[in-house]
């Protein structure tokens, strides 16, 4: 049996990645390859790869020291359907869920920080989790958001 805190990080992954899918639910390749006329923005396809990749990094390379292949530049390139995306993002839920498992007693354990401009000299792996979820969320908000304007964009004609 799992910790309640270790349940708490399994239930809101599984959370965040359900909103990741339901911005792409029933959108047809136009959509989700469409980005927004602004300098940076990300296509639905990118923002979603992308958050799947960054958790699945977090979460399963950094915190539990598994061995994760990913080419974080190429995420930001994808283009095509996102068929595959629900697969992926059910891989990356069952290597998650397995991580937490196996970290069980073990998040206060030392870990490289989450990122660059971490604000402190160390961080945990409960760190690199509740950063994980964070990042997590804040692509959901930037797809929900993509999602938004290209309805809109597509309502105006």
């Amino acid at each position: 049996m799992s910790s309640l805190e270790i349940e708490s990080f399994r239930i809101r992954f599984n959370y965040e990645f359900d909103r990741l899918l339901e911005t792409i639910a029933d959108l047809n390749d136009e959509a989700v390859n469409w980005k927004p006329p602004a300098p940076g923005a990300n296509s639905l396809l990118v923002l979603v790869t992308h958050a799947l990749g960054s958790a699945e990094q977090h979460v399963v390379g950094e915190a539990a020291a598994k061995t994760v292949v990913r080419n974080r530049d190429a995420e930001f390139t994808s283009k095509g359907g996102s068929a595959h995306l629900v697969a992926r993002a059910t891989e990356v839920r069952r290597r998650i869920d397995e991580a937490l498992v196996g970290l069980e007693g073990r998040l206060d354990e030392e870990r490289d920080p989450p990122f660059r401009t971490w604000p402190g000299t160390r961080a945990t792996a409960r760190d690199r989790l509740v950063h994980s979820i964070s990042h997590t969320a804040e692509h959901v908000g930037h797809a929900q958001l993509t999602r938004d304007l290209y309805v809109g964009r597509s309502a105006k004609g």
